[in-house]
Parts: C-alpha cells; sequence; structure tokens
C-alpha cells in the first residue's frame, strides 16, 4: 500500500505541475491577446476618424460640385440669351 499511495502522491503532484504550467502559459497568451485587442481598438478608433474625414469630404465635394453645376447652368442661360441677341443683331444688318 504504501508504494500504491506514493505513486498517487506523484501523480497528484505531477498533475498539479502540469497544471501550474498550462496556467501560466494561458495567462501568457492572454496577455497577448489582450495587447492584440488594445492594438486593433486602437486601429478601428482611427478607422472610425478617417471615415468620418472621408464622409466630411465628400459631402463638402457633393455641394461644391453642386454649386458647380448651377453656376454652368447659370453661365448657360446667360450664353443662350447672348446668342440671341447676337442672332437678331445679324439678323437685323443681314436685312
Amino acid at each position: 500500500m504504501p508504494d500504491n499511495f506514493e505513486a498517487r502522491m506523484n501523480f497528484i503532484i505531477e498533475q498539479q505541475a502540469q497544471f501550474t504550467a498550462d496556467m501560466q502559459l494561458l495567462k501568457e497568451r492572454q496577455d497577448k491577446t489582450q495587447l492584440q485587442v488594445d492594438a486593433i481598438r486602437g486601429m478601428i478608433g482611427q478607422l472610425v476618424d478617417v471615415t468620418m474625414s472621408l464622409a466630411h469630404h465628400a459631402e463638402e465635394t457633393d455641394r461644391r460640385i453642386r454649386e458647380l453645376a448651377e453656376s454652368g447652368a447659370h453661365t448657360d442661360r446667360r450664353l443662350d440669351a447672348l446668342i440671341n441677341v447676337v442672332e437678331k443683331l445679324a439678323r437685323r444688318n443681314g436685312s
């Protein structure tokens, strides 16, 4: 029986040592994972900032395009009016 008891004690000690080693490895992996999560969190924050900036610039670009389209339409109307005046003058002088 003493050999059996000693074998059991050795088994328990080995299991405890393995458990301790496994827990240490798990803690190291958890620490590494936490560093990665923190880095990813920072990158996501940067991505949100860049996306918001791009959205703002897109809105500004859209506004400027609308202004240019309105200006182009106004220029077209003025050019049409000028063409009409020139055509009228040309018809008068040609008659």
